[in-house]
């Protein structure tokens, strides 16, 4: 078994275990009890998880983290950001695509797009904002890196040397810690392990998950 396929192992066996809680069944506990045995077995299954999570490279950081810093902070930064995100608007209108307006950016106006990016009616009104806006803000973050921004450009050279552990130590972390990972980190899994992301994805219809984060709110 590779280092990859040990990691989509532990999350099949992690649901496994989710999937075991869920249909725990007791007739001498009340329905408080049950609860609490139930919470008990999910806690367990996630330590677990966790103590199989691949450790960090040195100078891996998060890409929304490097684009939070990037982001305009002074008065004449904000001025210039909002400025970029109209001529953005009016590309939108008429009829750029906006994987070509990113691709044709300058820093400002990539940042402007991250920054924008969940405001644009293409996310408002689909059903798949999320995915939509990973995917932009993961080509704004690209292109700052084809552009020399150092913060983006140094964190890609990392990611590129250790994508797989990057990516599983992502998913891992944040299907341990809620019901699923995002789709950003699932679609960083998908780049840098595709083997190992379908023997994840394999027959998931989230029913355990939305299971999982039932019981946390419980």
């Amino acid at each position: 078994m590779t280092d990859t396929n040990r990691f989509a192992a532990a999350v099949r066996g992690y649901r496994d275990e989710i999937t075991a809680a869920m249909n725990i069944r007791d007739g001498s506990l009340s329905a408080s009890g049950l609860v609490e045995r139930q919470r008990a077995a999910v806690a367990a299954a996630r330590a677990r998880l966790l103590s199989a999570v691949p450790p960090l490279p040195q100078g891996a950081q998060s890409r929304d983290d490097v684009l939070a810093v990037l982001s305009a902070t002074t008065a004449d930064e904000i001025a210039r950001m909002q400025h970029e995100q109209g001529k953005v608007r009016a590309l939108l209108d008429a009829g750029l695509p906006l994987a070509q307006i990113i691709a044709d950016a300058d820093d400002v106006r990539a940042l402007a797009i991250a920054d924008h990016v969940e405001t644009l009616p293409q996310v408002l009104e689909s059903n798949s904002g999320a995915e939509i806006v990973a995917e932009v803000r993961g080509r704004v973050f690209d292109r700052l890196a084809d552009l020399g921004v150092d913060a983006a450009a140094s964190v890609r050279d990392v990611e590129q040397q250790n994508a797989p552990a990057i990516a599983w130590h992502q998913a891992m972390t944040e299907t341990a810690a809620g019901s699923d990972a995002t789709v950003a980190a699932w679609q960083n899994v998908y780049r840098a392990d595709p083997e190992g992301y379908e023997i994840v994805r394999e027959g998931f219809d989230g029913q355990v998950d939305e299971w999982a984060r039932r019981l946390d709110l419980a």
